[in-house]
């Protein structure tokens, strides 16, 4: 027998791919269960409707992210090289889970309270991977940064506009091209660097 926990978690895995492939209003309930082999009735005990599946699966996606990116960062002492590599996997991130993310947008406002927690989370824990990075960069005399919390704050507001700077030139693609997606790493990139040129000690 499977317990709960290993189920939540094949549930969350088979909507993941599908939402990944098909984003939220194309793909069912049914199908996911059916790529399970299990009931809908199964995957109602865990999760009430769609939307609560959809934004446990964000949930479930970006932890894992930031675990990985944590993890990552911990082996990297230079904040450059460390900035560099969050924002390689940052990008990697949004591309593997555009059409997920895309869909996002318009679940905030079908389930306005559940998605406003995830998103919210997702916003701490990117301010803390940042502020990780701009605490080792003080320590090991790289940086001087006096408010650490509010200067990720900013650099994250700096990353996520330019973002949808660059995606708001391209509107109209239904996926942005791997061209795209470097154009947007490359100029987060520049900015990055002179952000932490501006914090050098």
């Amino acid at each position: 027998m499977i317990n709960a926990d290993k189920k939540r978690t094949l549930i969350l895995e088979a909507a993941t791919r599908r939402f990944a492939h098909f984003g939220l209003t194309k793909t069912t309930m049914a199908e996911i269960a059916k790529d399970l082999s299990f009931s809908k009735a199964l995957l109602y005990y865990y999760f009430p409707d769609k939307n609560s599946l959809y934004a446990a699966v964000l949930e479930h996606v970006m932890r894992k992210t930031f675990q990985e990116i944590e993890e990552g960062l911990n082996a990297i002492n230079d904040c450059e090289e460390a900035m560099m590599y969050m924002l390689d996997k940052r990008i990697a991130f949004i591309t593997k889970y555009y059409t997920l993310l895309e869909y996002s947008m318009s679940a905030v406002q079908q389930m306005p309270d559940e998605m406003a927690c995830v998103m919210g989370e997702a916003k701490d824990e990117e301010i803390e991977l940042i502020s990780a990075i701009l605490r080792k960069g003080n320590a090991n005399g790289q940086l001087q940064v006096d408010d650490v919390a509010e200067t990720a704050e900013i650099i994250l507001y700096a990353l996520v506009g330019m973002r949808f700077s660059v995606l708001s030139d391209i509107k109209g693609l239904l996926f942005p091209t791997k061209e795209e997606f470097d154009r947007i790493l490359a100029l987060q990139k520049k900015m990055a660097i002179i952000l932490l040129k501006g914090l050098r000690a």
